[in-house]
This record gives structure tokens, sequence and C-alpha cells, in this order.
């Protein structure tokens, strides 16, 4: 459909989207966070993923270890600022920055001369995705478009996508001149036509990484003010936010500025999420030559107020990208979730594989889960204590709880990712305490995934329980000896 039909179709209403399918419409469960890791290394401009600790907004768990996911091979095979979407049809798309820095980049050149293409991969159940491609969005007066993003628009019927630009003079077809950055927008139905750019946001002074939410019949637009900190720009490279019932408006109402001032040194990229159990929003802020995002928080859209969230656990120094809510059957995939098997009910003593280990046993001591060696001349409370009865999952049937043989009162929880004996009473500790049953990963007995945060299994490290993720940011997340350390042997039950 070239860019005229569309405007013609888009007019006249005749563009109707399909009905989601039916996974799309459980509720939602997790986050998906897509991020690149900056300029300093010959893979940080490719695509990571990491996903959160069930519905946990500010505590993420990486995808592949930490290495890229997506890489470029268009354009100039870098790419920055992915921005995820799910589509009305409940497929997905990722949109991103084509530009590359490390090596030989050029800020200046990149934004004169640069890709005025964005890079697009498609999906239908974010594990799978296209290939690459490159999309032209703007003219050849632009030189770069930076930081995508898209939002449907239900009065225009379409996605907007919009963009950060440097716009020449057509009298300076070399850009040699100076400008600055605006925001612009086209509209598209399927990411592969668009109409023509148009003005967004031009305040008369650089602006870049707009990001949108909609809420309550208004989108609320947060932009990089550009500018150097100053005294006739105090909220230069800072966040400003604005309010408008009309996406494509180009007055939006102020409503903040300054944002993340006094928590980071600068900020960038910023990017939203709504809680998906309460009445709260995730801004985070890239916090550029520092430590890459962090999060803010609130609880009243229309404040502008936002708070720094303490004690966040994010990847090592993720930069601009995007979070997007997933199902759990979504948050599974993406976890690379195995077959599940039927837990062996009953008393039980779970036995350590990894070699050196073998006579080590799950046991709990002052109610914190350990390992320790169990033997037959171990006396009565330690054989006790080194034995559990499997029940029934208290979150899930088909997966398994671990009640304290001495303490039945009392289940194995993670909590704090640690694991504790601790009452279920709650359906969080419900949660916490159900695990479930696969294929070990060293290849023989079973490993036990965390129900409510399926990228970790339980493990052994220095004589502690755990739930584990190979690769993540905790010492016991090391990738050596990761499937021998997750694998456990039923055994006799020692009590």
């Amino acid at each position: 459909m070239g860019a005229l039909v569309l405007a013609a179709a888009v007019a006249i209403g005749i563009i109707t989207p399909p009905a989601l399918p039916a996974e799309a419409t459980d509720p939602m469960e997790g986050y998906l966070f897509a991020y690149f890791a900056g300029e300093g290394t010959a893979d940080g401009e490719q695509i990571r993923f990491a996903v959160s600790r069930g519905n946990n907004a500010i505590e993420y768990d990486v995808l592949n270890q930490g290495r890229p996911i997506l890489v470029s091979t268009v354009g100039t095979r870098g790419v920055r600022d992915p921005h995820l979407l799910r589509k009305l049809d409940g497929s997905f798309v990722l949109i991103a920055t084509d530009l590359r820095i490390y090596g030989n980049g050029n800020w200046d050149a990149s934004q004169r001369t640069g890709s005025r293409s964005i890079v697009v991969w498609e999906s239908t159940d974010l594990v799978n995705w296209s290939a690459p491609r490159l999309q032209t969005v703007a003219d050849a007066t632009a030189g770069n478009v930076w930081a995508p993003e898209a939002i449907w628009d239900p009065s225009l019927n379409a996605y907007v996508v919009f963009w950060a630009s440097k716009i020449y003079s057509t009298s300076d077809p070399s850009h040699t001149g100076n400008t600055y950055n605006k925001m612009l927008y086209a509209t598209t139905t399927d990411f592969r036509t668009f109409s023509a750019p148009s003005v967004w946001k031009d305040p008369g002074y650089s602006v870049i990484d707009s990001t949108v939410i909609a809420n309550a019949g208004s989108f609320y637009r947060f932009t990089k003010d550009e500018r150097g900190t100053g005294t006739s720009s105090p909220c230069g490279k800072f966040i400003i936010q604005e309010r408008s019932t009309v996406l494509t408006s180009t007055n939006y109402t102020f409503q903040r500025d300054c944002i993340g001032q006094g928590s980071v040194g600068a900020g960038e990229g910023p990017t939203i999420v709504k809680s998906n159990i309460e009445n709260r929003w995730y801004l985070f802020i890239d916090e550029f030559g520092g430590r890459g995002y962090v999060p803010f928080t609130t609880t009243d859209l229309t404040s502008g107020t936002w708070t720094e969230v303490a004690n966040a656990a994010l990847p090592n120094n993720p930069r601009h990208g995007s979070v997007m809510p997933i199902t759990r059957a979504e948050l599974l995939r993406l976890a690379g979730a195995t077959t599940q098997v039927a837990p062996t009910l009953g008393n039980t003593s779970m036995r350590a594989t990894t070699a050196g280990y073998t006579n080590f046993y799950w046991r709990h001591r002052d109610y914190v889960g350990v390992t320790a060696a169990t033997t037959s001349s171990s006396s009565t409370v330690e054989k006790l204590d080194s034995t559990f009865t499997v029940v029934s999952g208290l979150a899930n049937s088909s997966c398994a709880s671990f009640r304290s043989r001495n303490f039945p009162d009392r289940y194995l929880r993670h909590y704090g990712l640690a694991l504790r004996l601790d009452t279920a009473t709650t359906a969080t500790a419900n949660a916490d305490a159900t695990f479930c049953a696969v294929p070990g990963k060293s290849g023989t007995g079973v490993s036990w995934r965390s129900y409510n945060v399926p990228t970790r299994f339980i493990r052994h490290y220095n004589s502690a329980l755990y739930i584990s993720s190979s690769g993540g940011t905790n010492a016991f997340d090391s990738t050596t000896n990761f499937n021998a350390d997750v694998t456990w042997a039923y055994s006799s039950p020692w009590g």
C-alpha cells in the first residue's frame, strides 16, 4: 500500500484491527526488557533481552547469558534503542536505530549523513524472529533517524512511528549547515509502508528520545531535552513530561521538566511501563556515561512527580531500550521452559549430583536452606532437617512444594533469591514455595524450576541454596558447573 493510499484508507477508517489470539488475552504476568549495552564493545550495539522475575517490574534476569539475542546484518550493522510493540493481531515488532559507533563512529557525521532507516524485526512468539530489514522512514533532508518507537492510534486506525532527526535545508543537500534534532512521526499499518513524515515536537532546540504511554484517554509523552545543562537551560540533558488527548498533536501540555535531576547525572532514552498488578507506573531513564537505566516510579501519572526506585535488579549497564508486559506463557517460552515431568510425591531427601558433593543434601538450618553432608552417622535432627515431604504445588498442582519433615507448617521458599523455611499463608508465599520438575539439566536426575521466576532453578552454591540463573549478576549465578549444581537426585528419606 503506497503512502497516499494508506493516508486515504486511514482517513475513511477502512483498516480494521484483527482480533487478538487467545494467548494474548491472558493476564500479564511478567515483562520483557529489550536493550543494548553501549558502544564500548564490538557486540554492545546489538539487542539483548531480559525477563522479569514474575510480576516484578524492577528485577530481571538476562537471557542467553547476557549475550545478544538479535544481531543486525543490515545497514550499519549496529542497532541501538530497541523498542518492542505488541501489535493488534497479537504478533510483535521490534524497531531500532540503525547506528554503529563502536570502532570508528562519529557522532557529528551520524547526524549529517547517517541512516534514514529503522531496523525492523517481527515475531509471532517473541522467540523466533524474522531476519532484520531496513525500512526508510525519513526523506533526504534528514541527517539521521534515532530512537524509533511506535504506538497504536485508534483515532487514525494506524500505528504512529516517531523518532528524532536533524532536518537540513533543501538547499543544503550535503548537510553542511547547522541544525538540531526534532521529533518526527509517520503512520503505518504494516511497518513496511509509511506515510510522509511530519514534525511532531520542535521547541526551537534539540530534543530526542520521546516515548509515549496512553492512559485514561490521554497520551503522556516523555522526551529528552538535548541542550547542555546551564543557566539558560537548567533542565538540559534531563526528561520533559507532557500530555495530550491527541497523539499526533504538535501542542502537548507541559507537565514537568528536569525529571531525573538529582538522581542521575544526566538522563536520556526514557521508557515507561504500567504495572501489571497495581495502579503504578515505572519510568526508566538511561544515565548515559553512568549506570545505564535507573528506574523511577509514581502512582499518579498526571502529577509528573517521579521517585527513584531503590534496590532494583537490572542487567549490567542496560542502555536505551523498552519494557513490555508479557503473559505467563510468553514468559515461560522466553525462559526456555522445557517439558515438565511429574514430581515424585512423598518423603524424600534431595541429593546433589555435582562431582565431589554427592553426599550433600538439601537441609534447613535455623530455617535457612543449605546443603550439607548427611550420612548414617549424622544426628537424628540432622537427618530430619535433610528430609522433606514433596506435595502438590501450593500455587500449581502440576508442580511441587517441599514441606519440612520436622516443621510441617513450613515449606521451602525462595525469598530474596535465597531459600528458607517459611509458612505459606499468602498467594505470594505459595508461589515462592512452588517449583516445577524438569529433566535434570546435566542429563540425569531432576532440576527444579521456580514457578514464579521461571528463569531460575534451585542451586547449591557455597553450601547454600538459591534460585539461580546461568549468567546472572550474582555470584551464585556463575555459569561454572551451573547444569550440575541445579541437577538433583531423589534419595531415600534420611528422617
